[in-house]
């Protein structure tokens, strides 16, 4: 059975993306649009000092230092020419050419309008299908509905243990936790070190003559139903890592090559947690072994993560299976489950249900869609997107701020994705936000985009492909339907 997904990209690019990503959309929309805000609750129409302030010229004389100015809520600002909406007639005729199209096979999906809550057209929107990547939506508002602080970081310790020169290294589910050095490219920006944390041991004065590697934070299979081991490093033609065996200690998301982002996994990733501190303590040689804390054993290092709404913006804009999973364990946390594959799609159902989105048809196996029992119906994806676009909900609108722009970045970048880059789609650059699923023979786009009229509208969109990994018509019409909804007025 072919698998085909995509490539990875160095960590350069990335940054370089996402700078692209937090300028290109503002400056695409413009006046009379969404004003789109990033991560961290900035807009896109001032130019901020390092430190939050607003940076001023001079020529002649002194730069005067500038009051610090708050960051606002993140927010949707109003559309002032959404009042016209666009009618189920009107989309079904602008529709119609691109969904005749064979390349679409055997497809299924929903638009919305948010502001009024009107399905504007739908095919086969109640029937379950493979999600594949865009599971992680769900994922994504389940965290974002369930923990009570969204700037929460998760926490990589090392306590002293009972015994004589033993250490306690505690995972925390932090899989970005890097073994490079600080300032070394890694595919997660800004994450926390193993030196930092080694620096920490050291400055403690306490003797290390043993490592014992606590990953009691999480429980269960360390493998969902439904992922296939050869994902892990991949085959003799194509040497590339979606997932590894879930650890709650883990560096680089278990990556051989920290800076690739389907890089091949080690497989054994508290282990490889575990040689890494060895090595930045500079003993290569210590031993060893699995253990738990004592209860109360005194920390001696400990380093934090990026906050949630940080890695969930990282999981969506690279489809990051690991990292996904990691956040779906901090939903089953907060929902009082386990943090185990059962407990954390468990408790991202529940937390769907609390929003009002029926899940009736939904079977989830894991956090990422990286499952090939994971089925999720197209209504679901565009309720998912219609609530975090609605406005209603303020703490969902982060599941924004990561999805991929068209044409620009992670998944949805031109240059290296070749999505938004011929004739029927290139309108759509730079406007649509999407995230983007694939798995076997399902193509799945789901997302959201403004029509010339400015009013928002949703989708999601299933192709079940006849030919498992060709993917060459079926993603470019995707695109192109994505694109109708940009250009329509469709009233």
């Amino acid at each position: 059975m072919v698998r085909r997904r995509r490539a990875g990209r160095s960590n350069t690019r990335r940054n370089v993306l996402i700078t692209v990503l937090c300028v290109v959309v503002v400056a695409a929309l413009g006046v009379g649009s969404y004003l789109f805000l990033t991560a961290d609750g900035r807009g896109g129409n001032e130019q901020a000092g390092g430190d939050g302030s607003t940076v001023t010229t001079s020529v002649s004389k002194p730069k005067p230092v500038d009051p610090k100015v708050g960051s606002p809520k993140l927010a949707l600002a109003p559309l002032p020419n959404a009042k016209t909406a666009p009618t189920p007639q009107g989309v079904a005729k602008a529709l119609a050419p691109v969904l005749a199209d064979p390349n679409l096979a055997n497809y299924s999906g929903e638009v919305i309008d948010p502001a009024s809550g009107t399905v504007l057209w739908k095919k086969d929107a109640a029937t379950a299908q493979i999600p594949a990547s865009t599971a992680k939506l769900l994922t994504g508002v389940a965290l974002l509905a369930s923990v009570k602080d969204p700037n929460a970081r998760l926490t990589t310790k090392v306590v002293k243990g009972d015994q004589a020169g033993d250490i306690i290294f505690v995972g925390g589910g932090d899989v970005t936790l890097s073994a490079r050095s600080a300032g070394v490219d890694t595919v997660y920006d800004g994450a926390p070190t193993v030196s930092d944390l080694a620096a920490q041991v050291q400055a403690s004065g306490v003797p290390v003559k043993r490592i014992v590697l606590d990953t009691s934070y999480w429980t269960g299979p360390d493998l969902a139903t439904g992922w296939k081991t050869e994902d892990i490093k991949g085959t003799a033609q194509v040497r590339q890592g979606y997932i590894t065996k879930m650890s709650a200690l883990m560096v680089d998301g278990d990556r051989q090559d920290p800076s690739i982002e389907n890089s091949p996994r080690t497989g054994d990733p508290a282990m490889t947690a575990g040689k890494a501190l060895a090595r930045a303590l500079g003993n290569a040689d210590l031993p060893i072994i699995d253990g738990t804390a004592p209860p109360k054993g005194q920390v001696i290092a400990q380093v934090h993560s990026q906050p949630l709404s940080i890695l969930l913006s990282q999981a969506l804009l690279n489809s990051d299976n690991i990292l996904a999973e990691s956040l779906a364990r901090e939903v089953a946390g907060a929902q009082g489950a386990p943090r185990s594959f059962e407990g954390a799609s468990a408790a991202t159902l529940l937390a769907l249900q609390d929003l009002k989105i029926d899940t009736i048809n939904v079977q989830l196996f894991d956090g990422s869609g990286m499952s090939e029992n994971d089925r999720v119906t197209p209504d679901v994806l565009a309720q998912v997107l219609a609530q975090a676009t609605s406005g209603k909900k303020p703490a969902l609108r982060y599941l924004l701020a990561g999805l991929p722009v068209a044409g620009v970045s992670g998944t949805l970048s031109a240059d290296q994705e070749h999505r938004f880059d011929d004739a029927r789609s290139k309108a759509g650059a730079g406007w649509v936000r999407a995230k983007t699923g694939s798995l076997n023979s399902t193509y799945v786009l789901a997302g959201y985009t403004p029509d010339t009229d400015g009013r928002l509208l949703v989708f999601s969109l299933i192709s079940n492909a006849s030919i498992p990994g060709d993917d060459t018509g079926t993603r470019p019409t995707q695109d192109a339907f994505a694109t109708v909804l940009r250009m329509c007025g469709c009233r």
